[in-house]
């Protein structure tokens, strides 16, 4: 337990503040919207998955070869 809260950042306190914000906000006042929100909000928080999590929303490292487009331009003559 001391090692999953060991890697809490503030990004996932504020997405898990942020979540139950809307869940409070479902149950105070009803819109749905706010209810799915907040709950994928403290999902995303407690499994640290998504944009907020460590990896980000980043792509893969692996640097791939670019060729670059060639292409041939052929003068036109106005005469």
């Amino acid at each position: 337990m001391k090692n999953y809260i060991d890697k809490w950042t503030y990004k996932r306190v504020l997405q898990l503040v942020v979540g139950v914000y809307f869940i409070w906000n479902f149950v105070e006042v009803g819109g749905k919207l706010s209810l799915v929100f907040g709950l994928l909000m403290s999902i995303q928080a407690l499994l640290n998955i998504g944009c907020f999590s460590s990896k980000g929303c980043t792509t893969s490292n692996v640097k791939t070869e670019v060729h670059p487009v060639v292409k041939n331009i052929k003068k036109i003559k106005i005469k």
